[in-house]
């Protein structure tokens, strides 16, 4: 019997503006330029989700 390991700890990635909300991003038509943060996911076609990365 083979066990399915759901991965729980990992959200999925955004591809609506309140997806990206939840996952603490924001919504960006241009490139993540921001300080520190980086593409996750969209909001719509053609928007980013960016969201800041930390180390």
């Amino acid at each position: 019997m083979k066990s399915h390991h759901l991965c729980t700890g990992f959200m999925r990635v955004p591809n609506n503006e309140a997806q990206c909300e939840q996952a603490g991003g924001i919504c960006s038509k241009d490139h993540c330029f921001h300080l520190r943060t980086r593409a996750f996911g969209r909001c719509q076609s053609g928007v980013l989700c960016c969201r800041t990365v930390y180390d």
